[in-house]
């Protein structure tokens, strides 16, 4: 479920190297010894020693090194910016703490504590089934951010075991949803981070195909058939292997294409089960003559939030983001009621003063999201008991939040069995965390028990 097949002008464009400060090279304390005039007993004496010389010589440099990046400091690495870091003795430590930035997809630490408190770690998602007298197959989606390929594919399955060879047409039953815009932030492009979501998406509506030389055009993957949509929209493209935001090109029919893309899906995926399957297609409700004959089950809420997080899906977070709004307030799942849900859930849970947050949505794609160094330090705090659940960045369990001119980074340095939750907040055209996130690093690794660090 990684998506990972390279892009037409790569939507990746996440930092994943520490850039330090340049300075100049130390000098070396010794004197330069050339072995043409080290002769007899002196080139004895001296050749046994020079790997402890060099040895010598290439610690003090980097001694001197780290010594001068720790005693740099922190907030001449911010033109707009803030950090936050909670020691191991309790007291907080940073600057402009209190001031709120544009957190990127730190945010989505927020959307999954909130999802988790809302359904628990073991809830799952279900897609239902549904079988009417005309012989019609009636999906009813429920919000799951993970109808993959392979997950369509265990479904006609399942359905081809009941032996049910024919399928007259398809009825897609998205009334979970009324969404009343797109997703605040989203450019609208083909990058699939800038996706749609729905309550019957497949593949997080990110669309893989390939490009031949000699034209003709497949799959982009495996697991995934060949769709009459790859067809249309990959006409436009040069050749190589691409994934796509379906949602970015021109609808034909009479339904959007992220609804057509699942339609398709599910169609060529039941045909390879055998089941002959209509080509028709409808939106609709389920009627009073369908039986139910299949309740299909995501993964664990744990497990999708573990994924959400390694990969930093926009789409899984904001499908989190309406789920949690749609518990909360019923049918049907619209930003406002998200919105709503997530506000109470913050002011219940962390009772922030005005102005530490602002939430639009739950990936980071909106620039209107805001939220203060302390905030998100708090959210931290109560995420230690799923701290597992983040990436590991540096060494650490870390979640980054990048956009262009923003460069945030939440999670824990580990100080004698402690985990210290950290923030770093940059709203600046410099990318400075790393260097920041260092400096941090090596003053937490000299402080004392009882004492505390970070200037």
């Amino acid at each position: 479920m990684t998506m990972n097949i390279p892009r037409k002008k790569s939507p990746n464009q996440w930092p994943t190297s520490l850039r330090y400060k340049s300075r100049a090279p130390v000098r070396s304390p010794l004197p330069s010894v050339s072995s043409d005039r080290v002769a007899g007993s002196a080139r004895r004496v001296f050749f046994p020693l020079l790997p402890r010389l060099v040895v010598l010589v290439v610690s003090f440099y980097l001694l001197s090194a780290q010594a001068a990046i720790a005693n740099d400091s922190i907030r001449s690495y911010i033109q707009n910016g803030g950090y936050a870091l909670k020691t191991q003795n309790g007291s907080l430590k940073g600057f402009n703490i209190d001031k709120p930035f544009v957190p990127a997809s730190t945010i989505k630490l927020i959307t999954c504590l909130e999802a988790l408190d809302f359904f628990g770690p073991d809830y799952r998602f279900e897609t239902r089934f549904y079988r009417d007298r005309e012989g019609k197959l009636i999906i009813k989606g429920e919000g799951d951010p993970t109808l993959t390929s392979e997950e369509v594919a265990a479904i006609a399955r399942n359905i081809a075991g009941q032996g049910i060879g024919k399928i007259n047409a398809l009825v897609l039953d998205v009334s979970a949803f009324a969404l009343e815009h797109g997703v605040d932030g989203s450019e609208h492009s083909e990058r699939p981070y800038d996706a749609d979501i729905g309550p019957l998406a497949v593949n997080f509506n990110a669309l893989p195909f390939q490009v031949l030389s000699d034209g003709r055009i497949e799959s982009g993957e495996e697991q995934t058939p060949f769709l009459p949509m790859m067809r249309t929209i990959a006409a436009q493209f040069t050749p190589g292997l691409y994934r796509v935001n379906v949602g970015a090109f021109p609808v034909e029919g009479s339904i959007s294409n992220e609804l057509r893309y699942s339609q398709e899906l599910f169609t060529a995926l039941l045909r390879k089960q055998g089941i002959k399957v209509g080509t028709a297609v409808f939106l609709g409700r389920i009627p009073r003559n369908a039986t139910l004959i299949l309740v299909h089950k995501s993964d664990t809420l744990k497990e999708i939030i573990r994924e959400c997080l390694e990969y930093s899906n926009n789409f899984i977070a904001n499908e989190l983001f309406l789920a949690c709004g749609r518990k909360r307030f019923g049918s049907p799942a619209t930003w406002k009621k998200a919105q709503k849900a997530a506000k109470e859930f913050i002011h219940r849970t962390f009772h922030p003063a005005p102005g530490m947050i602002t939430m639009v949505e739950g990936s980071g794609l909106s620039r209107e999201n805001r939220l203060t160094p302390r905030m998100l330090l708090k959210v931290l705090e109560k995420f230690i008991p799923y701290a597992a659940l983040l990436p590991i960045k540096h060494d650490l369990l870390l979640k980054s939040g990048t956009m262009k001119g923003v460069y945030c980074y939440g999670g824990y340095l580990q100080y004698l069995g402690y985990s210290l939750p950290f923030t770093i907040m940059l709203n600046q055209e410099k990318n400075n965390r790393d260097l920041i996130l260092h400096i941090l690093e090596s003053r937490v690794r000299k402080t004392r028990p009882g004492r505390t660090a970070a200037r």
